[in-house]
């Protein structure tokens, strides 16, 4: 009777992260590059016990769903979306860890140097890219991420590809940095000047999924709300003994 208990409460346990999950893909629906979380549940060693109760061991594991987002034109040049896979290479100003990420919404700071909307720079082949902003040239970015302002080459995008991309840590919204992956320069990165990579997270699904949840974690309430009582009964009948 006790494992009803038990199995009710990590099931219970296991919706809300799921909840959790998708109202934050959701809250992100919008952020531009953002990739959707996903959590998956292992159960391992299942078996019955002693009193026909399911048991087993489970782990749940969360990784994120990298699948491309679709394109979204905004005239913008400096807007820009990777084609193929890939992802451009940021770093906090002053240093630090790099971060990697799909979301090409690009702006100059006050210095010149090419940024996220956050304050990170945006990573060249050198270093940061730097945007002469007293020229006044036309910005134009090549197919293979090469920056031109007026008729000089400032730089390149970098773009870093992962052979494990899966190893990806998500640090905050379309931000991830490597972990234990390796980064390795795109040999033939696309890059679409003019356009972003929107979310990946399809409002109808997440709403469909929440509501899910919600529906199997009550199921699971009312289970130990009835093997409360049934407990409780049989407490009073020995007790009356």
């Amino acid at each position: 009777m006790l494992t009803r208990f038990e199995n009710a409460a990590a099931a219970m346990s296991e919706m809300r992260l799921h909840q959790e999950q998708v109202a934050n893909n959701l809250a992100n629906a919008s952020t531009t590059g953002y990739k959707k979380d996903q959590f998956f549940t292992e159960a391992l060693n299942e078996r019955l016990t002693k009193d026909g109760a399911p048991r087993s061991d489970r782990f749940i594991q969360q990784n994120n769903d990298l699948s491309g987002g679709s394109l979204k034109k905004t005239g913008n040049p400096l807007d820009v979306a990777l084609g193929d896979e890939g992802f451009f290479v940021t770093q906090p100003r002053g240093g630090g860890a790099e971060r990697y990420t799909r979301a090409g919404h690009f702006v100059v700071g006050s210095e010149g140097t090419l940024r996220t909307p956050e304050g990170r720079e945006v990573m060249g082949e050198g270093g940061p890219i730097q945007i002469p902003v007293e020229d006044g040239g036309e910005v134009s970015i090549s197919k293979g991420g090469r920056i031109t302002v007026g008729q000089e080459e400032v730089g390149a995008l970098r773009v870093a590809t992962f052979e494990n991309p899966e190893q990806l840590e998500r640090t905050e919204g379309a931000s991830f940095v490597a972990g234990d992956a390796q980064p390795q320069a795109a040999e033939d990165p696309i890059v679409v000047q003019g356009k972003v990579e929107t979310s990946n997270v399809d409002p109808v699904t997440e709403l469909t999924n929440m509501i899910e949840h919600q529906r199997q974690f009550e199921a699971q309430q009312k289970t130990i709300q009835t093997t409360d009582g049934v407990l409780g009964r049989a407490t009073q009948s020995l007790g009356g003994m």
